[in-house]
């Protein structure tokens, strides 16, 4: 295992995948905060946007989408890692978040593996 350092972000509106992409991480060695909405997600990014070394954000969520969430940390100039997790295939997720700075994207169900590669390739991006 990789040594890691600082926070990832998990945003994730339904709570049984929240928990499980937590304990993953955690599992990882990774430090974890979570958000259940992306304003939750956004106020974290707010208060704590220096400690934090990627995002993991859920593409569809009720109220505000991970685009409206990716919009709002462009319009405050916010640069974090942000890996998009969704059930929906890729390639039509690259193509709706063309544009935006995405580091990766994780098909959800996803293995512990391919978690760990993925979150950790997103912060040597940075």
């Amino acid at each position: 295992m990789q040594p890691t350092s600082g926070l990832v972000l998990v945003v994730e509106d339904e709570d049984p995948v929240r928990r499980y992409t937590v304990g993953l991480l955690v599992e990882l060695g990774f430090t974890v905060v979570q958000a259940a909405d992306g304003a939750q997600a956004i106020e974290i990014v707010r208060e704590r946007g220096g400690e934090l070394r990627a995002m993991l954000l859920d593409h569809s969520m009720p109220g505000m989408s991970g685009e409206d969430v990716l919009a709002a940390l462009e319009r405050d100039g916010v640069k974090i890692p942000v890996v998009l997790t969704s059930g929906h295939d890729e390639a039509a997720l690259r193509r709706r978040f063309d544009g935006y700075p995405v580091a990766g994207f994780l098909q959800k169900p996803f293995r512990i593996e391919t978690l760990d590669e993925t979150v950790r390739q997103a912060i040597d991006q940075s």
